[in-house]
Order: C-alpha cells, then sequence, then structure tokens
C-alpha cells in the first residue's frame, strides 16, 4: 500500500515588516498569566486572567509513517476477523503488507477488503488528531490542522481573556471594529516563533490557541486561530475566514472597509483581512506587502470559520 502523498501545510516568518508589536511582560504563575504590551499608539497595555478549563485534546504533529502504521493495524484487525484463512504480515520499516492463504479467492477478498476500508479509516484517522485534508493554493493534496475546528472548540476556554480583550462602541459594528484593533495588537505583540520541529514532538508548525497564550510564542496559523476563536467567542454572528496562502495564513473578517483598506471578495462578499502574526503592528485591513501579492494573484485557499454542516 502507498504512503498518503499528502504533506504539513507549514508556517513562514514575513520579511520587510513595519516596526514589530511590543509586549512589554509576561508572566505566567501557575495558570494564571500576566501580559503587558504597547498598542498601535504606544499605549501600555496590561491584564491578568486565568483560562477556563479547555475542551480541546492534546494535539499530535502529523506523520504520515505514524498515521500509515495506526491505519494499517485497525485494518489488520478487521479483515483478521473477517478472513481467518488468510495470514497477514506487515514488514517494518517499509510498513509494506504480506499474505499468505491456500484459498487464493479469499486472498483476493481480503486484499480487496483492505482497499475499500483504508480511505474511511484515514479520514477516522485525520479526524480523530484534528487534522483534514487540504488542497494548498498551488493545487497540491496536503494534511493540515484542522484551524476552524480547533478554533470553536477553543472558544468556550478562551472567555475569560476575550472578555477583557472586548471593546465597547456606539454600535455593534463599532465595538466589533474597536475589539479587532484592539485584540490584533495584543495577538501581534506574542513573540514569533516558526514551530516547525525536526523531531515533529513538538507540534510540526502549530500551536493551539492555549498553548500560544500559555507559553507565550506562536507562529502565523497559531495566532490566525487563536484570533478566529477568541472573535468567535465574542461575536457568534460575525462572519470569519481563515485565509491560507503559500507559507503564510491571515484572517478575513465581515467589517467595513476604509479607503487604501485591503479586503477579499469570497463569495460575493468583501471581507476586510488581518495579519494578526505580528511583529508588526498592522491594523485592520493592512497586510504585508508579500501577503498582499498573493492575495492578489489568487494564489490563497479560503475556510469560512463556521460550524461543519
Amino acid at each position: 500500500m502507498k504512503r498518503p502523498t499528502a504533506i504539513p501545510l507549514l508556517c513562514a516568518l514575513l520579511l520587510a515588516l513595519p516596526a514589530g508589536a511590543s509586549q512589554t511582560s509576561f508572566n505566567n504563575s501557575l495558570g494564571q498569566i500576566s501580559v503587558g504590551w504597547q498598542d498601535s499608539e504606544g499605549k501600555p497595555q496590561q491584564l491578568t486572567y486565568r483560562l477556563e478549563q479547555g475542551k480541546l485534546p492534546p494535539l499530535i504533529a502529523y506523520r504520515p509513517a505514524r498515521m500509515q502504521e495506526e491505519v494499517l493495524q485497525v485494518l489488520l484487525r478487521e479483515v483478521r476477523q473477517n478472513y481467518p484463512e488468510v495470514q497477514f504480515t506487515l514488514a517494518r520499516p517499509s510498513l509494506e503488507l504480506h499474505l499468505k492463504s491456500r484459498n487464493q479467492d479469499k486472498a483476493r477478498e481480503a486484499m480487496a477488503f483492505l482497499q475499500s476500508k483504508r480511505s474511511k479509516e484515514e479520514q477516522a484517522w485525520l479526524t480523530k488528531h484534528y487534522f483534514q485534508y487540504f488542497n494548498t493554493p498551488d493545487g497540491q493534496l496536503a494534511v493540515k490542522q484542522d484551524h476552524v475546528r480547533i478554533a470553536l472548540e477553543s472558544r468556550s476556554g478562551l472567555a475569560p481573556l476575550a472578555d477583557q480583550l472586548k471593546q465597547q462602541g456606539s454600535t455593534e459594528t463599532e465595538a466589533r471594529q474597536k475589539t479587532v484593533a484592539h485584540m490584533l495588537t495584543f495577538i501581534q505583540s506574542i513573540p514569533y516563533q516558526q514551530l516547525d520541529s525536526l523531531n515533529g514532538r513538538q507540534g510540526k508548525g502549530f500551536l493551539p490557541p492555549r498553548q500560544v497564550l500559555e507559553q507565550n510564542r506562536g507562529d502565523c496559523d497559531s495566532k490566525v486561530t487563536l484570533m478566529a476563536a477568541m472573535l468567535a467567542q465574542l461575536f457568534p454572528e460575525l462572519k470569519q475566514a481563515m485565509v491560507f496562502v503559500p507559507g503564510h495564513a491571515l484572517l478575513a473578517v465581515d467589517l467595513p472597509a476604509k479607503p487604501g483598506d485591503v479586503t477579499l471578495n469570497w463569495q460575493g462578499q468583501n471581507y476586510l483581512l488581518l495579519e494578526p502574526t505580528g511583529p508588526a503592528t498592522l491594523p485592520a485591513g493592512q497586510i504585508a506587502s508579500t501577503s498582499k501579492t498573493l492575495v492578489d494573484s489568487k494564489q490563497l485557499s479560503v475556510q469560512p470559520v463556521q460550524e461543519k454542516g
């Protein structure tokens, strides 16, 4: 059986960005987190919070060999129950299946059974571990974290922080705009760290929202997922979409654009683009030039932040 050709989505640091957001202090003492930072106007900000118990289980790194072996083990248990007259062995490290049987018809049936079940078991494995198949902007089939699902399942645990970041306005739209602006500077000030791990043990290219806050580090898709989760917690009706361009991730929100703002028209609706990654303190509607080039050339994939089904 052939190894899946899917590859993990990686995240690259943007170059040639403006001056960075400034985090002035950070302390995590037994789960109570205190953070200080400067907002886009240079004003000092400070907050202290304790996250709620989250629902998200520990996430693993995607390794094709691990998925292949665990899927094959499930399939072997099933095929041995259904075809006891066929003997299967799993060779390592190649993970090739070998079979022996005096009944060639049963052997062919058993192999057909395995082939028919494999796609279903692979999908079940991906779902269990919060991954999904994904078509990259350049048309390749990849495996990436299920960022949307992770964001939505992280909402309630982030409520104490999201509530403190929420801003008031004379209208709901103004409250959303002020909250997005305030939240952006907070997330942009979290130290950027490219999360690729050679051994995969630290979560290749991604940290879920809770770990971004507790470890005080994150890269593009980690920070996009964090912001999407908090906005979904505060404004469930606000339409959002995650935008993936080669090597990078952005967030798009259904908010009014000002002249000069960068927007994305997707499925007949305009979205304001956000660059949560940092360290640049880019306001809503302003993104890095490298991001804009990729968006303008339509080298992107879009995923709405909404419940499936």
